[in-house]
């Protein structure tokens, strides 16, 4: 994982993630240009799953964040990082469930959790 990284912002590059070693740790080092009108968090994707790395402050003609993680907990596949406004919701993508329709998530459903919203029954899928 040692290395350096893109920070997408949707579909677009908007900065770096520079990942070392530190004995069992991986320190990482972020610096993003943002217009600084929306909060942004920095996220990691790896291994399936996402970690909050941290909210990204003014510093140095930019945006960014510097954060330290065990490195058992970052998971082994290839990182990806990337940004997300604070406060969006990050629970997944909710799929109401039809007795009359099939469900075509099958595949999905380990990682995924039953929810009710409004009158609603639904499946949310991260």
């Amino acid at each position: 994982m040692v290395g350096s990284y893109d920070v997408r912002m949707g579909d677009r590059p908007v900065g770096t993630v520079k990942v070392e070693k530190e004995g069992l740790y991986y320190r990482f080092s972020c610096r993003c240009s943002l217009s600084g009108e929306v909060l942004c968090r920095l996220w990691l994707r790896s291994g399936g799953k996402e970690i909050d790395l941290g909210l990204c402050v003014p510093m140095e003609a930019g945006f960014g964040t510097e954060k330290r993680m065990p490195v058992r907990q970052c998971g082994e596949d290839a990182p990806e990082f990337f940004l997300r406004p604070k406060g969006a919701d990050t629970r997944g993508n909710f799929v109401p469930i039809s007795p009359e329709e099939p469900f075509r998530y099958l595949h999905r459903l380990e990682n995924a959790f039953l929810e009710r919203r409004g009158s609603r029954l639904g499946i949310v899928i991260r």
